[in-house]
């Protein structure tokens, strides 16, 4: 497999795709799923976050999760996490990565984490320092670095003080987030090339959904810029419970689909994901966002 041709996807369907579902999903299903996505190729999953569960009822389960899941070698299991609390959780798991992530808009940072801004990147520091002190890989993450439903536009030159913040702070990896959907591939293109060139040797993610329909053609602009990881989540589920109208992230058969034809390759069966994907379906008792779910459980239909 070509190193340059290789893309990482990483699976946030137990994450970001449930924390907005109304109907529970019960432990033994997510445990269940994680260990079908694991089969079918991916090896990076985010299985829970670590928030109140008042506040997100789907991960009220966190730990349950995480410390019942069959972990297996080559596969990285993260939890995420916005404050200290947080990463004390993370930590008693036995979670060996956690994604620490705060805003780039003060007013999301509030709605979604309740700390301004400011107050969000001292706590990020504190947070990074009390994962590393435990051995814990973090990945650092900037939510609704492309634009904000509150705030609007967001300054890239804002974003590329953040990642200079981030990796003054000492993360493993660098995570930008379009949380909102907002950005165009004119807007990722750019700013994902400088911020590709600050990293360096620290690895970058890029976290896109599809709430306005531009999604995919995000993530081309992006790997253009020399972006090798993507978060997928399976029948592109997924949304944030303090972001108006969020929808869901670019599902992730539909992603190694698209990498696929493009000459890339990703490791990851499509077939049992679409199954999955099929599954959630009938379990919801609707049509998920993603569209090739459906088309590869047709015989009558062939794709290139």
């Amino acid at each position: 497999m070509s190193e340059n041709n290789h893309i990482i996807l990483e699976e946030q369907g137990l994450r970001d795709g449930f924390q907005t579902l109304s109907k529970n999903v019960p432990t033994a299903m997510k445990l269940a799923y994680i260990d079908r996505l694991v089969d079918a190729g991916l090896k990076r999953i985010q299985i829970a976050s670590f928030v109140h569960p008042k506040l997100v009822p789907q991960m009220a389960d966190a730990e349950a999760v995480c410390q019942q899941v069959d972990k297996k070698e080559g596969v990285v299991y993260s939890g995420l996490v916005l404050n200290l609390k947080g990463v004390v959780r993370g930590i008693n798991t036995g979670l060996d990565h956690l994604a620490c992530s705060i805003s780039a808009s003060n007013t999301h940072s509030q709605k979604n984490a309740r700390l301004t801004l400011d107050e969000a990147k001292t706590a990020f520091k504190e947070m990074v320092k009390l994962s590393q002190e435990n051995k814990i890989a973090v990945r650092g993450g900037i939510q609704c670095a492309f634009g904000c439903r509150y705030e609007g536009s967001i300054d890239p030159n804002h974003v590329l003080d953040m990642v200079d913040h981030h990796l003054d702070a000492g993360i493993d990896e660098l995570a930008l987030a379009d949380s909102t959907g907002m950005g165009n591939p004119k807007q990722l293109g750019e700013l994902m090339s400088k911020v590709v060139e600050k990293a360096g040797d620290t690895p970058v993610i890029l976290h896109l959904h599809n709430t306005e329909n531009k999604g995919y053609a995000n993530l081309v602009a992006a790997l253009q810029a020399g972006v090798k990881i993507f978060d997928t989540a399976f029948g592109g589920l997924g949304g944030c419970p303090f972001i108006k109208n969020a929808t869901g992230n670019i599902a992730t058969e539909d992603t190694a689909h698209l990498l696929h034809q493009m000459g890339y390759e990703t490791g990851i069966n499509l077939s049992q994901i679409a199954s999955i994907s099929q599954e959630m379906d009938t379990f919801l008792g609707y049509k998920l966002p993603g569209q090739l779910y459906s088309l590869i459980n047709d015989e009558n239909i062939v794709l290139n």
